[in-house]
């Protein structure tokens, strides 16, 4: 073929999926499964949000309000903001990608933390913007001073994860609010808050971006996590108004879909199960504490609804992962400068204790 491929696409790694769950339990005959690899909401998802789908799909052979007037001046008022200061698309990675899109140009470049959400950096490249990323604390944190340091000239967009997947670690309210008073205001900084309903019941000084009275501020938030409606993806940020509509001029027309539309309405309205699964992180999160101290696995305290264990290196983690796929327990394996660590979804208790017994098995 003699179609040239530009050098930024060329040299981007192509997602490599792993085997199905089927195949996976065709191949080892597993007696028990506990899905703990992709911080899914493993108590399901909410009986109001399948009925307003089901609801929404006798509608489904018109196009979907491409502004979702509905969902967002819903959002605006649980979230005190106005509706013009809210987007919503293909989950929140999607958005972050608008951002991206709208604002980055030339020689522009996206500031971070290695050892962050992966799908970020390829995010960057796909943009072709530079994206340079400061190393983790020695406690996996953000380090926020290194970053601040890196700002320049070409500094466009700052990235930061609170609470970060994988490692679990946060960034407090005062360390944000002084982070933001150092940075030059023609600069944007994203706070993706995607595992915020976790994080704010975990710790008292877990902070809401947007409580904080800044023109240079975006947040996002998602409905895969605790809402647990990630296969419709579904996504949003809030920010200035100029930013969130030159965000608008960059979106595809009708995202996000009329289901994934109606599915956000109705999980808004189900607190129940909006309470019982931060209920059921609480406890997973405890009985994780508990059970890898016990047993000898070292970790991260985590402020979402996973945990990062640390091991020897990449061959102990590719053995451990092995073994528990082996048993029927599907954990995540990182990379990079985090190849010696597994993130593990806190899951159903049944499903916690099936890790737990098949780690103290190893």
């Amino acid at each position: 073929m003699n179609i040239q491929i530009p050098d930024h696409i060329s040299a981007i790694k192509k997602y490599q999926p792993g085997k199905t769950i089927p195949q996976l339990q065709e191949e080892f005959g597993w007696a028990k499964v506990a899905i703990l690899w992709n911080n899914e909401n493993t108590l399901g998802y909410s009986s109001k949000s399948k009925e307003a789908v089901l609801k929404a799909y006798e509608q489904i052979n018109y196009y979907p309000d491409p502004i979702s007037i509905d969902l967002r001046e819903k959002l605006a008022k649980k979230l005190g903001r106005p509706k013009d200061q809210i987007i919503l698309g293909n989950g929140s990675e999607s958005v972050l990608m608008l951002a991206i899109r709208a604002l980055c140009s030339g020689d522009d470049e996206f500031l971070t933390s290695g050892g962050s959400f992966v799908i970020i950096y390829n995010w960057a490249r796909i943009n072709n913007v530079r994206c340079v990323s400061m190393p983790l604390t020695e406690s996996y944190g953000f380090d926020l001073d290194a970053i601040k340091s890196r700002i320049n000239r070409n500094t466009k967009i700052i990235y930061l994860a609170n609470v970060n997947n994988p490692t679990g670690t946060m960034i407090s309210k005062a360390e944000l609010e002084d982070f933001m008073q150092n940075v030059p205001d023609h600069i944007l900084v994203i706070v993706d808050e995607a595992y915020f309903e976790f994080s704010h019941s975990l710790h008292e000084d877990f902070p809401n971006s947007l409580e904080m009275d800044y023109d240079n501020l975006l947040t996002l938030r998602t409905f895969s996590k605790a809402y647990g409606i990630a296969g419709v993806r579904l996504g949003f940020a809030v920010g200035h108004e100029k930013v969130i509509e030159s965000m608008s001029k960059t979106k595809l027309t009708f995202e996000p879909t009329a289901l994934a539309q109606a599915a956000g309405l109705g999980a808004l309205d189900d607190t129940d199960f909006l309470s019982k699964t931060i209920e059921n992180n609480i406890e997973g999160l405890k009985y994780f504490t508990s059970e890898f101290s016990r047993i000898g696995v070292q970790f991260v305290p985590s402020f979402g609804n996973f945990a990062m264990t640390v091991w020897k290196d990449q061959n102990e983690v590719e053995r451990v992962f092995n073994d528990l796929m082996k048993k029927g327990v599907l954990v995540r394996p990182l990379a990079g400068s985090l190849e010696h660590c597994i993130r593990i979804s806190v899951g159903r208790p049944e499903e916690n204790e099936h890790l737990v017994h098949s780690l103290e098995n190893l």
